[in-house]
């Protein structure tokens, strides 16, 4: 079989233009001299549920994960696929094998040098049912990987460590986002002597930093790994500052106070920020377009939310263009659909619903329900405590009772608990945020409302849709794709299992010290902190 060598996939990113970066003043850390030591404390707005790559389900863990682990290859600022472990890699015509050439010289934190057998357990063991991994599906396409899952095969016949240094991935049939999912989280290698109860809490991994310390509730220590492949990193330590329930104002005081690097800028707060000069001279301020959806989820397995004319009630029930403008703020753009702008399938024209309350009150009529009778007080949870999220779901409460529809927000003791109720869709409405993993419309439509997808959280499931974006998995022209995607957000938003409220900004401030940031679409969670440094001269 003929192989085509790639090193760059740029075309295999589905990616379409985006606006700018826009830099607020000047960009302090575009100067030269990096130079070594220091802590750089970074804020966590929640909990890690995990920091093993086969349980990440959470933007919390990713952003401590990208630091620890490495895989067969990652993005770059740009969102293009470039090496990591894998020095080159070569795609069969048919887009269903994949060959990997390993770098020779890494070594897990523990000093054993990765080989390819290294990668076939990592995968394997997210594959094994006894994992019980909430990502599974994202490698199910591998060759024998269900058979696998079954138990009805003993091995992964996709999987193959040829040599030491060479890793071969056989898949079923061709996956366009291959690649870019093997840049995710979940796609690191792990050691399998490392295996044990505690690897989620004290991890081994590959990355520019070694795992020191996890204290729950207050902090993560990273330390500097001298022998990284790519260089020793410049910061001695990483210290994550937990900040439990999105706690956004207490971490933007932290911030002013000096004792944090970067903060997000909170909501009430923006406007006064980018026209005030003590902020704008005195930081460096980013604010940059990123690929993620604000929604309400609707648990469509709960009487009444299993009607769809009553979740099509609620959504023309709320008023999102004036929560964003009056409440959100920051940036942030109203989402009219699910796909963010600046992804593939992402459709400019695409309505969405319009606040419409004489549509909402026809359409609770229709359902049996006239003014909301008979639908009971309904509860929407959230795990944030931030001022602007409480003044959201107050507004929820507010539109949703003009139509009689009686709403409590509560808030969860913390992400875990949040996490829990919604996995076992305990709750009929919940608050959430979802950021793209891989910059690719199958991270939003597939991962949010898959059925099979242990991240449907709504309890969402049609057969059409299925295998709606089943097919668009195995098809792989660009501009197919895209109308198989567009039509699949159009069929999914008709049945109105989630509110799409916003999508945010990325928003932040750094330190005047702070040299060597590269923000990509994907957010904070993929800065590359290896190369971050500390301006030792603007700190006295």
């Amino acid at each position: 079989m003929m192989l085509l060598k790639i090193i760059s996939s740029r075309n295999r990113i589905m990616l379409l233009v985006m606006v700018a970066c826009v830099l607020c003043g000047t960009p302090a850390w575009a100067v030269p001299g990096p130079v070594s030591g220091g802590k750089y404390n970074i804020p966590l707005s929640g909990e890690p549920s995990s920091l093993d790559p086969a349980y990440i389900t959470d933007i919390y863990a990713v952003n401590v994960a990208n630091n620890l682990f490495d895989g067969l290859v990652e993005y770059d600022k740009d969102l293009n696929i470039v090496p990591a472990i894998a020095d080159i890699w070569k795609i069969a015509r048919d887009h269903k094998s994949y060959t990997f050439l390993l770098r020779k010289d890494i070594r897990f934190h523990n000093g054993r040098i990765v080989t390819a057998d290294d990668f076939v357990f990592s995968f394997r063991r997210i594959l094994d049912p006894a994992t019980g991994s909430p990502v599974a599906s994202f490698f199910m396409n591998i060759e024998g990987a269900k058979a696998f899952s079954e138990g009805s095969s003993d091995t992964v016949s996709g999987l193959i460590a040829r040599d030491p240094h060479t890793l071969i991935i056989r898949l079923e049939e061709p996956y366009a986002p291959f690649l870019s999912i093997l840049a995710m989280a979940n796609a690191k290698v792990v050691p399998k002597e490392a295996m044990g109860v505690d690897f989620s809490k004290k991890p081994i991994g590959t990355g520019p930093f070694r795992f020191e310390s996890w204290e729950p509730g207050k902090s993560i220590i990273l330390s500097a790994n001298g022998s990284y492949f790519g260089g020793r990193p410049h910061l001695d330590s990483l210290y994550f500052q937990i900040y439990p329930n999105n706690e956004l104002e207490r971490i933007f005081d932290d911030f002013e106070r000096g004792y944090l690097e970067e903060s997000i800028i909170p909501s009430d707060k923006y406007e006064m920020i980018h026209t005030n000069p003590n902020y704008t001279q005195r930081y460096n301020m980013v604010s940059k377009p990123s690929l993620n959806l604000v929604y309400i989820g609707i648990n469509v397995k709960i009487p009444p939310l299993d009607n769809v004319k009553v979740r099509q009630a609620i959504s023309c029930a709320v008023d999102t263009d004036t929560i964003v403008k009056e409440i959100t703020k920051r940036g942030n753009i109203r989402a009219k659909g699910i796909l963010p702008p600046g992804i593939a399938g992402f459709n400019p024209d695409f309505k969405g619903y319009t606040y419409n309350l004489d549509m909402a009150k026809r359409l609770l009529e229709e359902a049996g329900h006239p003014m909301g009778k008979g639908i009971p007080p309904l509860e929407i949870w959230t795990a944030s405590k931030s001022e602007s999220v409480q003044l959201e779901l107050a507004a929820y409460q507010k539109y949703l009772g003009a139509v009689g529809i009686m709403v409590t927000p509560r808030v969860a003791d913390d992400w875990k608990h949040f996490v829990s109720l919604i996995d076992a869709k305990k709750v009929p409405l919940f608050y959430a945020a979802w950021y793209g993993d891989y910059p690719d419309p199958d991270n939003f439509l597939y991962v949010l409302f898959h059925s099979k997808s242990r991240t449907n959280r709504m309890g969402y499931a049609n057969p059409i849709i299925d295998q709606t974006l089943e097919e668009a998995r195995r098809e792989m022209d660009y501009m197919k794709r895209v109308e198989i995607y567009r039509e699949a957000q159009r069929l999914i938003m008709s049945e109105a299992p989630v509110i799409t409220q916003h999508v945010n900004s990325f928003n932040y401030l750094f330190q005047p010290w702070v040299k060597g940031v590269e923000i990509s679409y994907l957010g904070g969670a993929y800065i590359p902190f290896r190369k971050v440094w500390i301006d030792f001269k603007t700190t006295q």
